[in-house]
């Protein structure tokens, strides 16, 4: 059933699950399917897998970016080819945390994490079991739950019957999923293509449409969420200015993989809470991830950033091809760019920096930091989601 579809894939697992590699290659014709097979087992290989150093190696998240990267990879292999078949090719990440043989920690959660990435969806899967089950039986589950859930996405018009949940040892499944319609497909393939070929990006928008506003205040950030410091910033910009402040997200992210659909939609959300307000302007997608090519889509703009953001801002690690500090300079008055600073808690600013005139720093009795950060939100909701499935 799975090698009768028009799909390819690109499949990465880690931690456990590795024996559906073999199933789908046991009884012929993987090749119709299968474009590789991927093991980042040790966390190194991961790391450089995704593109960075995960929370939590066996969550959902570093599925959803292991599907992201094998997406990419399809991508990538694809290119080589003749074959002009985005549509059909999905990128699999698959993450576990099953039994130890030895010196298993009593209370220590047995998951299993699968999630894909194809061209107008993202979806998510994880499958908790119970305690006392072996390595084995962990290893059969596994490999049951990772081939069904292939099967339905070769076979998308079929739903999806899990017959792991009817095994004593499963206590729990969670699914989610999104899908993009064409515009943000489009920019989601075009990043990634971007990201392939290494070069420097033709940076591209999609305007959602929230408010008819025009965009001079540009909030640029990856809102994963977003939280009362960033609503606190847009209140300060929109009263200094009397103009509403639109929000940027950019799928591609200089240090991170791209963002996934599901992620997307939850940063979306977390923007929409405040569309009512008369601070909240527009909301951008782009896939633009240097401020150099945000300054291209948003000319004769007011970019709103921290001081992190203005540390990176002139850095040559995030300068393009052949760029340096004063062409940077002479981009951003050539598109009549400035920059409004809010200063951080713990965010110095780099003391060997001469901070540009372009440059507004943002009293520090005006903006009071609290430390508040989506990275120590996303902490705590794991840690909730934790408590509700043990």
């Amino acid at each position: 059933m799975i090698h009768d579809s028009t799909y390819r894939i690109v499949l990465a697992i880690t931690g456990g699950g590795t024996e559906s590699i073999g199933e789908l290659l046991r009884h012929g014709r993987g090749s119709d399917t299968m474009i590789e097979a991927i093991v980042p087992y040790s966390k190194e290989s991961l790391d450089s897998f995704i593109g960075k150093e995960p929370s939590r190696y066996a969550s959902i998240d570093t599925a959803r970016d292991m599907a992201m990267s094998a997406y990419r990879h399809a991508l990538y292999l694809n290119s080589m080819t003749e074959k002009n078949d985005h549509e059909n090719l999905i990128g699999i990440g698959v993450t576990c945390k099953l039994a130890r043989i030895t010196n298993e920690r009593q209370g220590r959660q047995h998951e299993i994490h699968f999630a894909s990435q194809s061209y107008f969806k993202t979806t998510s899967s994880s499958l908790f079991l119970k305690e006392n089950t072996s390595r084995e039986e962990q290893e059969e589950i596994a490999t049951e739950f990772i081939i069904e859930n292939i099967a339905s996405l070769c076979n998308p018009d079929e739903k999806l019957q899990y017959s792991v949940l009817k095994k004593k040892m499963v206590k729990e499944l969670i699914k989610d999923e999104a899908e993009a319609e064409l515009p943000l497909a489009e920019l989601l393939l075009k990043t990634l293509e971007n990201i392939n070929s290494e070069k420097d990006v033709q940076p591209l928008k999609i305007d959602l449409g929230i408010n008819d506003s025009k965009p001079r205040i540009i909030f640029s950030g990856s809102f994963n969420p977003c939280h009362a410091k960033h609503i606190e910033m847009a209140k300060i910009a929109a009263g200094k200015y009397n103009e509403p402040v639109n929000f940027e997200i950019s799928l591609a992210n200089v240090d991170k993989p791209p963002i996934d659909y599901i992620s997307l939609k939850e940063r979306i959300n977390s923007l929409l809470k405040y569309r009512e307000e008369k601070y909240m302007g527009n909301i951008f997608l782009t896939n633009s991830p240097l401020f150099a090519e945000k300054a291209i889509l948003f000319p004769n703009s007011i970019f709103l950033i921290g001081t992190d953001t203005l540390n990176r801002l002139f850095n040559e690690k995030y300068y393009r091809n052949g760029e340096d500090k004063q062409s940077l300079l002479k981009h951003f008055q050539k598109y009549n760019i400035r920059f409004m600073v809010f200063r951080r808690n713990n965010a110095d600013i780099d003391m060997d920096m001469e901070i540009p005139d372009i440059c507004d720093l943002v009293p520090l009795d005006r903006y009071a930091d609290d430390g508040t950060s989506s990275t120590m939100i996303r902490k705590k909701r794991r840690e909730k989601c934790s408590d509700h499935v043990i």
